[in-house]
């Protein structure tokens, strides 16, 4: 992921480590106590996902994530019009 590479090469940067150094990433993270940013992602999705899940029926987002689509998708690319 583009994310985790400036992430750390940033923080790299922070700690005063050059390429030469060729510090592993997991020694970086260990060093300032951090994690990965994709893991901080999925958090934040699977938070978003539990207040879904705890809100009312009747609510819009919760209605939508409940609707079943009828019919099948075609497969392959879309015709040129």
């Amino acid at each position: 992921m583009k994310l985790d590479g400036n992430k750390m090469s940033t923080l790299g940067w922070m700690c005063d480590f050059n390429l030469k150094d060729r510090n592993e990433n997991m020694e970086i993270r260990k060093l300032l106590g951090l994690e990965p940013v994709s893991l901080s992602v999925k958090r934040g999705r699977l938070q978003w996902f539990q207040r879904v899940e705890y809100k009312d029926d009747a609510d819009r987002v919760k209605r939508c994530m409940l609707m079943e689509t009828e019919g099948t998708r075609l497969r392959g690319r879309l015709k040129k019009t």
